[in-house]
């Protein structure tokens, strides 16, 4: 029900003349499910649908046309699953009440389009699938195309499988889609990182052995009364071996530290983009849990909650009645690093090696209803710290100083994607 409302106030800011469908496809664990909306015009362009009244659907009605479109999607759209095609069973059939006041907007259709119909196809699962294939049948002309041949509509929908959403186009031309379960968990979804460089001790544990095994093989050969050059040769011996073996040792052998090579410029823009590139990327999962636990593998944990709400309400579209878009593309403008040196964690915590950039990117977002999708483009600039946590590479701080819409669209006022630790949101 309160996807049906955000349909409504999207719908109410956007109103369509013309056929429109809406279209989610969810794998669940028991079975894969097709929510659909439409309105009359795709309706009855899609299959023969009698009814008394021609402009709307009786309550009366939607028994019998349950069964139509169960036996056409059955016909026209057989859904395979690792191979086999199963049958759906159709349910939750509604159809909605029109606001009145939008029929000027229907000058082609009136109140077929207006009045949608709304359902679910449902197909079992006897277990998790590896593949899901199906071909959308129905395209309807483009009735809002200035072109005098009407083209067939492109229908644009979302997929949502493993916690995770992805666009799908539909098209005469290509009218079929294949879902394959992808393998590899959380990290494997995410751009790679390169692992921070550990420091270097100045003595490494092996050194300071072979020191030690000196002193004794030497000392043991002087207690037994061995000549001097006998002792100090069994000392070499001993540690000869352990400087060519140059076995890992305990760490508590080892003395002072040899601060590691500074990162070229290049491998530090890698770096910083890889780990921007995961952010957002963290949003195409569908669970809050989820996309917490994407942003971990990019930003210091106490930027965490900060980071989740700064750039999911960046994503909001206000002009599309408040949807979430999701990110389809970052793209690095500029990027610049302008230090490198030290940062503390904490107050009083550990000192790790740190490098600052100032960059510049672009965010596309797209929001996905009746069949199209409304883009929007942004453009920001910032100044980040990334700091070598001790499970990699992670943004630290981070100061967004600009943020434009670069689309033609209305310009969006600057809210940083992600503020500095003190803000308050």
């Amino acid at each position: 029900m309160p996807e049906r409302v955000a349909f409504a106030a999207i719908a109410a800011r956007h109103p369509q003349d013309g056929p429109h469908v809406d279209l989610r496809f969810r794998v669940d664990r028991a079975e894969f499910v097709i929510e659909a909306s439409m309105n009359l015009v795709f309706l009855d362009w899609m299959l023969d649908a009698p009814r008394e009244d021609p402009e709307r659907i009786d309550e009366s009605e939607l028994p019998g046309l349950a069964e139509r479109l169960e036996r056409y999607f059955a016909q026209q759209m057989p859904v395979r699953i690792d191979g086999v095609v199963v049958p759906p069973a159709i349910r939750a059939v509604q159809v909605n009440a029109p606001d009145e006041s939008l029929l000027p907007l229907f000058p082609i259709s009136g109140w077929k389009g207006l009045r949608k119909i709304f359902f679910n196809l449902a197909y079992p699962l006897k277990s998790a699938p590896d593949e899901i294939s199906l071909a959308w049948p129905a395209y309807p002309p483009d009735l809002l195309s200035p072109l005098p041949a009407k083209p067939p509509l492109e229908i644009a929908t979302e997929w949502t499988a493993d916690g995770l959403r992805s666009s799908v186009l539909f098209t005469r031309a290509e009218p079929g889609f294949t879902w394959r379960r992808p393998s590899g968990e959380l990290s494997s979804r995410l751009e790679k990182v390169p692992t921070p460089t550990a420091p270097t001790p100045l003595i490494p544990p092996f050194a300071t052995l072979a020191i030690g095994l000196f002193v004794a093989a030497f000392g043991a050969a002087a207690i037994a009364k061995r000549p001097p050059i006998v002792a100090l040769g069994s000392g070499l011996l001993a540690a000869v071996i352990v400087i060519v073996v140059r076995p890992a040792g305990p760490a508590f052998l080892a003395f002072g530290t040899r601060a590691p090579i500074q990162l070229d410029e290049a491998e530090a823009c890698r770096i910083f983009t890889a780990l921007q590139t995961n952010l957002y990327r963290a949003f195409d999962y569908e669970a809050e849990s989820s996309v917490y636990d994407a942003l971990a593998q990019s930003v210091d944990g106490e930027l965490l909650e900060e980071t989740y709400l700064s750039v999911r309400r960046a994503l909001v579209m206000e002009e599309e009645g408040g949807a979430m878009s999701r990110v389809v593309r970052v793209r690095p403008i500029a990027t610049r690093v302008i230090s490198q040196g030290e940062v503390m964690l904490g107050e009083h915590g550990e000192v790790v090696r740190a490098f600052t950039v100032d960059a510049t990117w672009q965010v596309d977002g797209r929001v996905t209803h009746w069949g199209h999708a409304h883009d929007r483009t942004n453009e920001y600039e910032g100044r980040f710290t990334v700091a070598a946590m001790s499970d990699g590479w992670r943004i630290h701080d981070a100061e967004v100083t600009r943020q434009e819409r670069v689309d033609g669209g209305e310009s969006a006022q600057p809210t940083p994607i992600m503020p500095a630790e003190d803000e308050e949101l």
